[in-house]
């Protein structure tokens, strides 16, 4: 699992992969994050609120500077989900920092 500050969103509309800019909180790289594109837009957007445009667009304005919790799928190549900092449960933040 990862902790980061949200930068930025790259893809295109009819891709179907996107990637998430996310500034790691340890090493404060800016990584691109392989994620399913509409879905993750989606979930930016029920997140945060305000960051789906008009006509297939990303609003990053909604979303960039928030700080999430994060990890890839299973296999290491796609972001598997995120979570907002602010609403994460203390299970959350126990795993996160008990990691070696």
């Amino acid at each position: 699992m990862r902790k980061g500050i949200l930068k930025g969103f790259e893809g295109s509309w009819g891709s179907g992969l996107g990637y998430l800019l996310i500034q790691d909180a340890e090493t404060q790289v800016v990584e691109r994050v392989p994620c399913d594109n509409g879905p993750t837009v989606r979930a930016l957007n029920s997140a945060f609120g305000n960051a789906i445009g008009e006509g297939h667009t990303v609003n990053q304005s909604g979303f960039v500077g928030q700080e999430v919790f994060w990890d890839y799928d299973d296999m290491g190549l796609t972001m598997a989900g995120f979570c907002p900092v602010e609403e994460a449960s203390e299970e959350l933040i126990d795993a996160y920092e008990g990691q070696e």
